[in-house]
């Protein structure tokens, strides 16, 4: 589907949508289902979130305006864009200021090769192989050394600077507070401190090269090469044809021969003159360091960044469709409408527990049904379901009480053969949860996979609805589990 001009920045959306549907849910729970099914059936694209997103402009046209949260979601966008820019100049007078430090030439003694070669090559080849370690997979053992090399790196200042620009908005959502919004929120700000960075070190490498051809242009700058190494010249020739391999074919002259190699080297004695060397014979040197700093510095990084900026993109879209009110989003606007006539208003969560899951009304008819420790009578369930639920049961099985854990690992078995899109878990609104039945939706989730959405439902005594307190602490306990597809529903 093709964006509309005036369509939202995608990281507005990730903001503003959650926020819109928290504020939508005292919409009556037939009206919803009703009105996101019929703008689900009229939409083309089957991407999640081309319809999510094609779902909010539809409801902003219609005059349902999210004024206060899109407001706060182009503040922290724009924020965005401010500590990108102060990267950008940040890079730029750190890259100018090196480069104007190592290209340094008085008269005296030449510019030095290899000084050049290590801050302005070798130092960045080690930093990118840091940032290559920090954009893998945070697997078992690597995930110690990234948070060592994260809690050291200019992220860290990076992530400050924007959670004080975040909160000049008034609002209370901090995308670079991982455990704010769960592990989309974590990836998210992972794959933004890393573009930030490689923005910097873009700036860097351009003001080096701005600087450097300025000095070689406009000054008659010298090169020879030194070092305390024992590395005589055949040596170095081995080492500067090894570096210039990546461009010998396309830039011959940035290739330093055997006799600049020769010629150009010198030693620093404190009674001792700088060897008689033609000066037009020392600038050789400054074709090959111009190719090796856009080999070695500008072209990894600007390699780096369109990586980061893509997997930043994937990380925004996760932030948005990962979202519980969002995926109950979907489920209604994938659903089939099932018409028993109930308009009950579906009570609001308890707003003042940020982590409290949000429940998802409509998606898939049908559903797989777990009885905990008998919350319900089992053949009063596919009635339940149907009236308070509007979801058809088409398998009943009991859990929990009694039952050892080998029991329970059989109903989880038996529930996963079936793969169903969706599993209610009848609970006792009024009994505290417990961690055996932690235990058992951590089975549960492990063996129905993650497409399944599984639904906790807290019924009160004889089958009632669950009061508005049992409802906010199952609320609550299910949020801390930080699971994107496991609800909360008590029914209209």
């Amino acid at each position: 589907m093709t964006a509309a001009p005036d369509q939202p920045a995608l990281f507005i959306d990730a903001v503003e949508i959650p926020a819109f549907l928290d504020g939508d849910r005292s919409t009556p729970y037939a009206e919803r289902l009703h009105r996101d099914r019929t703008i689900g059936a009229s939409l083309r694209s089957l991407a999640p979130l081309a319809r999510v997103r094609a779902w909010r402009r539809q409801q902003a046209q219609r005059g349902h305006a999210s004024t206060p949260a899109l407001m706060f979601a182009q503040r922290l966008n724009q924020g965005r864009r401010v500590v990108g820019l102060l990267m950008l100049i940040v890079g730029a007078i750190a890259g100018s200021g090196v480069a104007s430090a190592v290209f340094h030439y008085d008269g005296t003694w030449p510019v030095n090769v290899v000084t050049v070669m290590a801050v302005l090559v070798l130092l960045q080849v080690a930093l990118v192989i840091v940032t290559l370690v920090l954009m893998l997979p945070r697997i078992p053992g690597l995930r110690a050394l990234q948070d060592v090399i994260g809690s050291i790196s200019p992220g860290a200042v990076i992530a400050a600077i924007y959670r004080r620009v975040a909160h000049l908005g008034g609002g209370n959502v901090d995308l670079l507070a991982p455990h704010a919004r769960g592990p989309a929120a974590a990836r998210f700000a992972r794959w933004q401190v890393l573009a930030w960075s490689q923005t910097a070190a873009i700036a860097f490498n351009i003001a080096a090269l701005a600087t450097a051809i300025a000095l070689i242009a406009f000054t008659d700058l010298a090169f020879g090469w030194s070092t305390t190494l024992r590395i005589d010249s055949n040596e170095a020739l081995r080492i500067t044809n090894a570096l210039a391999a990546p461009w010998r074919a396309l830039w011959p002259e940035a290739v330093p021969s055997a006799t600049l190699i020769e010629s150009s080297r010198f030693f620093r004695l404190a009674s001792a003159p700088p060897p008689k060397i033609s000066a037009e014979a020392l600038t050789g040197w400054w074709p090959f360091l111009l190719a090796a700093i856009i080999t070695y510095g500008l072209v990894p990084r600007c390699l780096l960044f369109a990586f980061a900026s893509f997997r930043l993109r994937s990380a925004t879209a996760h932030l948005l469709l990962d979202d519980p009110q969002v995926k109950a989003l979907l489920d209604r606007m994938n659903s089939t409408e099932i018409e028993l006539g109930a308009e009950g208003a579906e009570a609001a969560s308890p707003r003042q527990d940020a982590s409290a899951a949000a429940a998802p009304t409509g998606g898939a008819s049908q559903a797989a049904a777990i009885v905990w420790s008998g919350a319900i009578a089992k053949d009063s369930v596919n009635d339940w379901s149907l009236r308070q639920l509007r979801k058809q049961v088409t398998t009943t099985v009991e859990a929990g009480g009694g039952r050892n854990l080998d029991e329970d690992a059989a109903i989880i078995r038996a529930i996963a053969d079936e793969r169903p899109a969706l599993v209610l878990l009848f609970v006792r609104a009024w009994e505290a949860p417990l961690l055996d039945l932690q235990d058992f939706l951590i089975a549960l989730r492990a063996a129905v996979g993650a497409a399944c959405s599984i639904i906790v439902v807290p019924i009160g005594a004889g089958g009632a609805t669950a009061a508005e307190t049992h409802r906010a602490t199952w609320s609550r306990w299910v949020g801390r589990m930080a699971d994107s597809g496991l609800y909360v529903e008590t029914g209209a």
